[in-house]
């Protein structure tokens, strides 16, 4: 929900300028305005293509368990590895079950 919210906020603020700017103001006033907006806005865009989502269960075969586990407000977070491609993938524990 707060990311909708920071989005909207940069968004209205990027219009805002560009109305400023169509009628009439220096864009040099407006300038850093728009830059902080636009990066506000692209921040959060794509900041979630450089965390990876959580999984709500194990991945398949050729995965394995690591000890690294991580705890936060929802719970435990365990990290599993792929040996055959590097890759990470993290997976939140659920509530009572296994880690």
């Amino acid at each position: 929900m707060l990311r909708s919210w920071v989005i909207g906020l940069g968004v209205a603020v990027l219009v805002l300028t560009l109305v400023l700017w169509a009628g009439g103001h220096r864009v040099g006033a407006l300038a850093p305005l728009m830059v902080w907006a636009a990066i506000l806005v692209g921040g959060v865009v794509f900041e979630r293509a450089a965390y990876k989502p959580e999984l709500s269960h194990p991945p398949g075969a050729g995965w394995v368990r690591t000890e690294e586990k991580s705890v936060d407000a929802q719970g435990l977070v365990t990290v599993w590895f792929n040996p055959a491609t590097g890759e990470r993938a993290y997976v939140r524990s659920r509530a009572g079950g296994p880690d």
